[in-house]
């Protein structure tokens, strides 16, 4: 069954591409739309507002101040202590955007290990016997044990446990 706009030229360039109705393009689904609409020539108010609008951005960036933005008098609208002061603005702003960052990684941690000790907890307590739960609380600890990596050897101590690690007959040990 042939629709109504089979016979009709496609108003884009291309030719084999029927053009589709109002009620064609109100019938497909959104994807199918915007597919179709991208290829579509806008409105004429569309068109005339974006001329509009490219008007005025060559009217703000005129070619004669080697691109800098000038206000519609002709002064310069953007000079050095301006855009410091935007650099400055622009990384205290991203260090408050990382701090807060942070903050939440740090609170959604928290809450992490305070519902898995929890949750450990809640299995220790339903365990049938003592045993059990005794057993299964040595598996699973409820704080994380942390590992202390501080380093406790200096240079000289350092260098004379390499040289033993190093010596594969044992001569720095073994004394005759």
């Amino acid at each position: 069954m042939a629709s109504k706009s089979d016979n009709k030229p496609s108003t884009c360039g291309n030719r084999r591409r029927p053009s589709a109705t109002k009620e064609d393009v109100k019938r497909m689904c959104p994807q199918q739309r915007a597919r179709y609409l991208a290829y579509e020539e806008p409105p004429k108010e569309a068109k005339t507002w974006m001329a509009m609008s490219r008007q005025r951005v060559s009217a703000w960036e005129s070619p004669g101040t080697g691109g800098k933005r000038q206000t519609p008098v002709g002064h310069q609208h953007c000079d050095e202590r301006d855009e410091d002061e935007k650099r400055r603005h622009d990384l205290i702003i991203g260090q408050l955007k990382a701090a807060e960052a942070r903050n939440r990684v740090r609170q959604m941690r928290l809450q992490y290990r305070s519902m898995r000790t929890q949750e450990i907890n809640l299995m220790i307590s339903c365990q049938s016997s003592a045993q059990t739960a005794v057993r299964l609380e040595l598996l699973l600890p409820t704080e994380e044990s942390k590992i202390n990596t501080i380093d406790c050897l200096d240079k000289l101590q350092r260098k004379r446990v390499e040289e033993i690690l190093d010596d594969e007959k044992g001569l720095t040990i073994k004394r005759r």
